[in-house]
């Protein structure tokens, strides 16, 4: 029996010393009686530990909230980390206290490094959160945490807009403290991206903090430690390709064909249509993007190339149209640059090169017409088939007329403004594409 009781006594003891140092447990009195210890009369917190306190820091990012090209700016929202040592607060070599594996205490008791947010839009005061209590470790190291958002410039290039890729920074900086006085470091994991949330429009390609980022500030004459937090961003595309580059492209496409109507009205209607939709697509696209000329849009100058080109078909029907009515008598240079777009174009059978000198059988709609011309027995019937009896020399030809010329130009133009709207659409896919290929790697 006594045996027994002492088995029990002996399990009993052992539990109770493996929860004192396991679970480490709570006692008011001892935590009350170590900070009064600690916190004596010596302590004072307008005294730095010791002569230059390195201040590691890390920052947790839980999500970007948005990113505004249009104002500059980065909203994130994430977690400042800083750490530093101060013997004063430790204890690890007193007696009595060893069951005491950490302490809280607030700012407003305990000296803490004057860190603040050096290019925050909304607040540019000391990193102070009164209701966050400081973590004291018994071998002295003191652990700040601040959480918040924080809202910082960001200067964005809006080259390759919609294809665009963005480098932010969250630059920390000492207030009041110089750089022989608090040396701001980096933890080994500047940023930590474990509780990250994704965003909708901007995807994370790298977020860092090396030590090529730590530079000074001279202020006053004085020079102050600084970090920049680095945050690489590219935005997510397909929206935007649906959204804005198909149809700009398609649109561009439509503004040769104006060159194809015959009627003078619905030609300017559809010039004027197209030229209408490129102006409310270059308003939305102005809106979007920053009023800087530091660097250019490449989409913009894009649409605003394809706007002038627009423009400038209208006037080239509205020319045509003057052309086609008009009555004069062709002089012998238009008369001649008709006749060499004719033979460049081929776009009308009599007037095309390879009928010259040569006998020329007509199409099977042509004969079932059975059109005769009579002028100087130019043409005559003969079994079913057309021939050429003497055909003309185009340097001698009076019959060419203004409508002819103007349905070569119409021609002529369609393929040169559709070549250059082909080339220019290529041009800016080419360089979303190098852009992208960059981001990418």
């Amino acid at each position: 029996m006594a045996n027994g009781q002492l088995f029990l006594l002996f399990v009993q003891t052992g539990l109770s010393l493996l929860t004192s140092f396991g679970n480490a447990q709570y006692s008011p009195e001892l935590e009350r009686a170590l900070l009064e210890e600690l916190y004596n009369s010596n302590y004072s917190t307008v005294v730095r530990p010791d002569p230059t306190v390195p201040v590691f820091t890390s920052f947790v990012l839980y999500t970007i909230n948005d990113l505004s090209i249009v104002d500059q700016t980065l909203s994130v929202s994430g977690m400042l980390s800083m750490k530093w040592m101060d013997r004063r607060l430790s204890w690890d070599t007193k007696p009595g206290y060893s069951d005491a594996f950490f302490l809280f205490n607030t700012m407003e008791n305990t000296w803490t490094p004057a860190i603040y947010v050096e290019n925050s839009i909304d607040n540019l005061a000391i990193l102070n959160d009164e209701y966050m209590p400081l973590r004291i470790l018994p071998h002295g190291e003191v652990m700040l945490i601040t959480s918040g958002v924080f809202k910082v410039s960001c200067e964005c290039d809006v080259t390759y807009y919609p294809m665009d890729r963005q480098i932010c920074y969250i630059k920390i900086t000492t207030g009041g403290y110089s750089q022989g006085e608090i040396d701001l470091r980096f933890e080994n994991e500047p940023f930590d991206l474990s509780e990250y949330l994704l965003n909708g429009e901007w995807e994370v390609i790298s977020a860092s903090g090396t030590s090529s980022e730590a530079t000074t500030r001279s202020r006053g004459g004085l020079n102050f430690s600084r970090l920049k937090f680095k945050l690489q961003l590219k935005r997510r595309h397909l929206f935007h390709i649906v959204n804005t580059i198909f149809p700009v492209f398609l649109l561009g496409i439509l503004v040769p064909f104006v060159f194809q109507l015959s009627e003078v009205g619905d030609r300017i209607g559809y010039s004027l249509t197209v030229l209408l939709s490129y102006a409310v697509y270059l308003t939305m696209i102005a809106q979007n993007i920053p009023s800087t000329s530091v660097s250019v849009c490449y989409l913009s100058v894009y649409l605003a190339a394809i706007l002038t080109l627009s423009t400038l078909s209208i006037l080239i029907v509205i020319w045509l149209a003057k052309m086609t009515s008009s009555e004069e008598e062709m002089s012998s240079c238009s008369r001649s640059l008709a006749l060499c777009l004719a033979r460049i174009s081929c776009c009308n059978r009599r007037y095309c090169c390879c009928r010259k000198g040569k006998v020329a059988t007509l199409t099977r709609m042509e004969r079932k017409k059975e059109f005769y011309k009579n002028k100087s027995g130019f043409f005559f019937q003969n079994e079913g088939q057309f021939q050429a009896e003497s055909t003309p020399d185009y340097e001698s030809d009076d019959d060419i007329s203004w409508q002819d010329f103007a349905r070569h130009l119409d021609h002529c133009f369609f393929v040169i403004f559709f070549f250059l709207i082909l080339f220019a659409s290529t041009a800016l896919f080419i360089v979303w594409g190098i852009e992208y290929e960059k981001s990418s790697d």
